[in-house]
């Protein structure tokens, strides 16, 4: 059984950010393809480091085949920490990991890998005696755009990830993209055409986006909900889209207040884009939660105000495997097959009551049920992640077979 080494810049799993339930979906996939995979995180979570803790180290059995491994030492603690608290990049990581500073752990992992997948561009090949070995880049986006997007203190690393994620057409053998955007730029930089830079689309493991029977009821009583509300998700992490979108919704909900009461309209703001949980006027949100489906199956559609980023967006085909119908802007479909008024309910930050109105009028639950499914059954082969991976893996230059 081959052996795939993930290197991530920080814990996986649980889920609770659109690039983790990539990552996730995309070593599930491997698994069940027979690989042997360990994701390596070389940074935990601020719970990890917990005061009374006797190791260096966490070892989490995620499924069969699928292992993740944290590792807890102080160094990397205390430079994740650094940064958060100084709103930096992760361009330490890149720094540290280009240097060849790694765990003694990863070190060994490394080893024994037959193939090796970098997880976003902050983790860069590491030198050593495993660099002969097949080494990937799975892209998430363009950094370097993003951080430009962001701004701020942040545009003195626009230039150094740059020249990073340029350097990637000779770094790595070869690079997973996940979507057109982040394809041209590394083909651009691939003079030679040596690379075939498959996509793997944000698509997610559908199976894992199943409620049990009931969830959905027990959910919505304990958000006070009957089944005459409307309630949309909106899911997203501490990231600067959400957060850009996050203001204008907060914004539309508190002039609108009088609308949404009389016709029953919540807003279900979930994930760590808020830090903590409150409930206002139509607006509800859950902070960080440690499950997102139950959330999704209490949903009646799923909300995508999205207008800023780079590469394809997650909670997207989150929306579609958990069969909600999607409200969205069409920046955020772009790189899909899905059609405005076809596939989804065209949605405007200018004015979202639009949108709102034609989902209450247009169609019943039950219609907008159906309509869901039909979508899903549509679009299901690049939104189910299981294929995507498996012909990127076949088209990868030197992916070894399980």
């Amino acid at each position: 059984m081959k052996k795939i080494v993930i290197v991530s810049g920080f814990r996986v799993f649980p889920v609770s950010s659109g690039g983790q339930v990539r990552t996730s979906s995309i070593a599930r996939m491997l698994a069940r393809m027979g690989y042997d995979v360990l994701i390596y995180s070389v940074a935990g979570r601020r719970a990890d480091y917990a005061l009374g803790r006797t190791r260096s180290y966490r070892i989490d059995q995620i499924e069969p085949r699928l292992v993740e491994e944290t590792n807890l030492s102080v160094s990397y603690g205390l430079m994740q920490a650094l940064a958060r608290k100084l709103n930096q990049p992760r361009y330490w990581l890149y720094v540290m990991l280009s240097r060849g500073l790694v765990p003694r752990r990863l070190r060994s992992a490394l080893r024994e890998a037959d193939a090796v997948i970098s997880d976003f561009s902050y983790c860069p090949r590491v030198p050593g005696p495993w660099a002969h070995k097949p080494w990937y880049l799975l892209s998430h986006q363009l950094e370097h755009r993003l951080l430009q997007q962001e701004g701020s203190g942040k545009l003195r690393f626009v230039e150094r990830m740059r020249r990073v994620e340029a350097r990637g057409a000779t770094m790595y053998t070869d690079i997973f993209a996940c979507a057109e955007e982040d394809r041209d730029f590394y083909q651009a930089q691939d003079g030679a055409g040596r690379m075939r830079i498959p996509i793997i689309r944000c698509g997610v493991d559908a199976r894992v986006y199943a409620a049990a029977p009931g969830v959905r009821e027990q959910l919505r009583a304990q958000l006070g909900l009957g089944e005459d509300d409307r309630l949309l998700v909106f899911s997203g992490s501490d990231f600067l889209p959400n957060r850009d979108a996050l203001a204008r919704l907060k914004t539309f909900a508190r002039a609108e207040a009088p609308f949404l009461a009389r016709e029953r309209v919540y807003f279900l703001l979930l994930g760590s884009m808020e830090p903590t949980p409150y409930r206002d006027g139509a607006l509800i949100a859950t902070s960080r939660v440690p499950e997102v489906v139950p959330y999704f199956a209490a949903a009646d559609a799923g909300l995508n105000p999205i207008t800023l980023g780079t590469g394809a967006n997650v909670k997207l085909f989150e929306y579609l495997a958990s069969r909600l119908p999607v409200l969205s802007t069409q920046f955020v479909v772009r790189g899909t097959a899905l059609e405005p008024e076809v596939d989804f309910l065209p949605y405007s930050p200018e004015d979202p009551k639009v949108a709102i109105l034609r989902f209450l009028r247009e169609r019943s639950p039950a219609q907008w049920r159906e309509f869901a499914e039909q979508v899903w059954a549509r679009h299901r082969s690049y939104s189910d992640i299981e294929e995507s991976v498996r012909a990127a893996a076949r088209e990868a230059q030197g992916f070894p077979p399980p």
